[in-house]
């Protein structure tokens, strides 16, 4: 996959995804990705209510966050990624890299920050 000029990030802030709760990273995310958003040319963030719908009360509270990689008219350029649950300092420091580093390929983030997207793929592809 290119390396896209820009990306819009969901970041969750309902109570699943630890918005206000100390015991979770969720403020830590919200930190990590302004950072990354001022030091970007073409990135947004966007605080939403919960991405994942139904799915969401079935998973441990612990932010996720959707990125739409896009090009510099804003336009998306691949699917979008759902990254998460971030669970530790670890998580959150490896989204901000990705995010750094242009390249927006699921394939380069840790492996277990993809499993709720793998599990909600897999749900919908069942009959």
């Amino acid at each position: 996959m290119a390396s896209c000029s820009g990306f819009t990030a969901l970041s969750c802030v309902s109570a699943r995804c630890g918005a206000g709760d100390p015991a979770t990273v969720g403020a830590e995310v919200v930190a990590e990705l302004r950072a990354v958003v001022r030091a970007s040319t073409d990135g947004v963030l966007v605080g939403t209510g919960c991405v994942l719908g139904a799915g969401c009360a079935a998973r441990p509270v612990a932010p996720v966050v959707v990125v739409q990689p896009c090009d510099d008219q804003r336009r998306p350029t691949s699917c979008a990624v759902l990254v998460g649950p971030l669970r530790t300092s670890a998580d959150v420091a490896a989204l901000g890299a990705w995010l750094r580093a242009g390249d927006l390929d699921p394939r380069l983030l840790p492996v277990h920050l993809l499993d709720q997207a793998r599990r909600a793929g897999f749900r919908r592809a069942r009959p």
